[in-house]
C-alpha cells in the first residue's frame, strides 16, 4: 500500500493521471476541506482504459470500488469536511436502479452520514425520453459529513433576496435579514457542449461552473483544499483555483488533463483582465440593513400602539435608535435603544412597568432585539450625537415609509409618534 502524503507540494494544485482507486490511497490523513466529484456512470460511458470504474463492471464491482475510494475520501477528510456527490439513478431492463441510495448505504460504514439531499434540475437537456418513462430533468446531489457532527456549510452565502412574498415588507421578523434560507432544488443549466473552446474535448456530462463555484463558496475558504477524485473535464480543480482554492484531482483520461490544463491557463488569464462583479454582495448588503430597520421601527411602533391602548389619552412619542452594542442575551441580534416620552409624569411607574412587559413578550420578543428602554422628559434627555440627527417620521400603522424629516426640535413639538434617524422607503409590493 502507498504511503499518504504529508501536503507534498508535489501532490497539491494538480490533476493526476492514474486510477482513483490506487491515487486516493496517497492522500494525506484529514487534508483535504471537501470533495465535490461526479462518479463515472455505470456500464454506459467507456473512457477507454481497461479495468476503468463503471464500463464492463457489474453493479456490485461498481458499488464497491466507488466504496473503496470514499473510504480513503473519508480518511482523507478534515472533521469538519464533507463530500458532494453528483449522481443519477439509471435504467436497466427497463427497471430504475436506485444508484444514489445504494451507494449511501455503501459509504455509510466508511463512517460517512447522509446529511442532505439536494436536486440539481438540469435547466436545458436531452429532449427524448423513454417509453413508459417522463423527461428526466434532475439529478441528485448527496451531501454527506465524517459523522453526525458539526461541518462547514455556510448557506447565508446563497440566500435568497429576491422573489419574496410581497409582505415581507410588513413582517421584516419572520425573515431573515441575510434572506430567504437556500431550497433543496437548485436549477443550473447543463454547459453547451464546446463552451470551454471547439477544441475543448467532449465531456460525457460536464458541471455547470456556477454549481460547483456555489458548493466551493459555501463548504470552504481561500487556500483550503478541494478534492475531485473523478475530474473528468476538470471543472472542480478550475473553479477551486479560480476561487483561490487549493485543489487536487485524480482523472483516467490524459487527454482531458491536458485540455484541462490549458483551459484553467484562458480562464486565469481572464480572470486576471476582468474586474470582481460585487453587485450581488452589495445587494444582500442592503438587503440585510433594509431588515434590520425595519424590524427596529416596527418594534418602536407595536410598542407605541400598546402604549396608547393603555394610555389613550396621554401623548405618546417614541424615538428608535440603532445600537452598535453587541447583545449579551440569548437569541438576540441586534441592539437598539428606544427614548419614550409619557406625556403625564406621574404615569412613569406604570409606564415602566408596562414598557418592561410589551417588550420581552410575544410579538416583540421574537424581533431578535436587544432592546434598551428609557423615559424621558424634556430634550436635554438626549446624547450629544443625537441632538445633532435628522429624524424620519413614521406613523401608527406605517414603519416602511417614512412621512417627512424634521430636526429634534421639529419632532418634539410635533404630534408624531415615531421618530428615527433611521431612513426607511420601502414600497409594499402587491404582487
Amino acid at each position: 500500500m502507498s504511503k499518504p502524503l504529508k501536503n507534498s507540494i508535489e501532490f497539491i494544485d494538480k490533476v493526476h493521471i492514474g486510477d482513483a482507486r490506487r491515487l486516493s490511497k496517497k492522500l494525506a490523513t484529514e487534508s483535504v476541506d471537501v470533495t465535490i466529484t461526479s462518479p463515472p456512470y455505470f456500464d454506459m460511458k467507456d473512457y477507454g482504459r481497461a479495468n476503468q470504474i463503471g464500463f464492463g463492471q457489474s453493479y456490485e464491482e461498481y458499488l464497491s470500488d466507488l466504496a473503496l475510494v470514499f473510504s480513503e475520501v473519508f480518511r482523507a477528510t478534515k472533521s469538519t469536511g464533507s463530500l458532494w456527490i453528483i449522481v443519477d439513478t439509471f435504467r436497466k431492463d427497463q427497471e430504475v436502479i436506485p444508484l444514489p441510495f445504494d451507494l449511501a448505504s455503501r459509504l455509510k460504514p466508511s463512517g460517512w452520514t447522509l446529511r442532505d439531499i439536494v436536486i440539481w434540475k438540469k435547466e436545458r437537456t436531452v429532449p427524448w425520453t423513454h417509453s413508459g418513462a417522463t423527461k428526466r430533468i434532475f439529478e441528485y446531489i448527496l451531501v454527506f459529513s465524517k459523522g453526525a457532527g458539526s461541518f462547514k456549510y455556510d448557506q447565508d452565502k446563497f440566500r435568497e433576496i429576491t422573489n419574496l412574498k410581497h409582505w415581507w415588507v410588513r413582517y421584516p421578523e419572520r425573515y431573515n435579514p441575510k434572506g430567504k434560507a437556500p431550497e433543496e432544488i437548485w436549477s443550473y443549466d447543463i454547459p453547451v457542449q464546446g463552451s470551454w473552446g471547439d477544441h475543448y474535448v467532449r465531456h460525457f456530462c460536464p458541471l455547470p461552473t456556477e454549481l460547483v463555484s456555489r458548493i466551493v463558496q459555501q463548504t470552504t475558504e481561500p487556500n483550503q483544499i478541494v478534492l475531485d477524485p473523478f475530474s473528468g473535464s476538470g471543472t472542480v480543480p478550475t473553479v477551486s483555483k479560480l476561487h483561490s482554492r487549493r485543489y487536487i484531482g485524480f482523472e483516467l483520461n490524459s487527454e482531458y488533463v491536458a485540455m484541462f490544463r490549458k483551459h484553467l491557463q484562458v480562464q486565469q488569464e481572464l480572470q486576471s483582465n476582468s474586474s470582481s462583479d460585487t453587485t450581488t454582495e452589495d445587494s444582500s448588503k442592503n438587503f440585510e440593513r433594509t431588515i434590520i430597520s425595519l424590524r427596529i421601527l416596527k418594534f418602536g411602533r407595536l410598542l407605541a400602539r400598546q402604549l396608547q391602548k393603555q394610555f389613550p389619552s396621554i401623548k405618546i412619542k417614541i424615538f428608535a435608535f440603532q445600537s452598535n452594542e453587541v447583545p449579551s442575551e440569548k437569541f438576540k441580534h441586534y441592539s437598539a435603544e428606544y427614548l419614550i416620552e409619557i406625556g403625564d409624569h406621574n404615569l412613569r411607574t406604570e409606564a415602566a412597568r408596562l414598557i418592561d412587559q410589551i417588550a420581552t413578550k410575544p410579538p416583540l420578543s421574537k424581533f431578535g432585539i436587544a432592546a434598551r428602554c428609557r423615559q424621558i422628559s424634556a430634550q436635554n434627555d438626549f446624547s450629544s450625537e443625537q441632538l445633532d440627527l435628522e429624524y424620519f417620521e413614521y406613523t401608527i400603522t406605517n414603519s416602511h415609509f417614512h412621512n417627512g424629516h424634521h430636526n429634534l426640535e421639529s419632532a418634539w413639538k410635533s404630534s408624531g409618534v415615531l421618530f428615527s434617524p433611521i431612513e426607511v422607503e420601502v414600497e409594499e409590493s402587491h404582487g
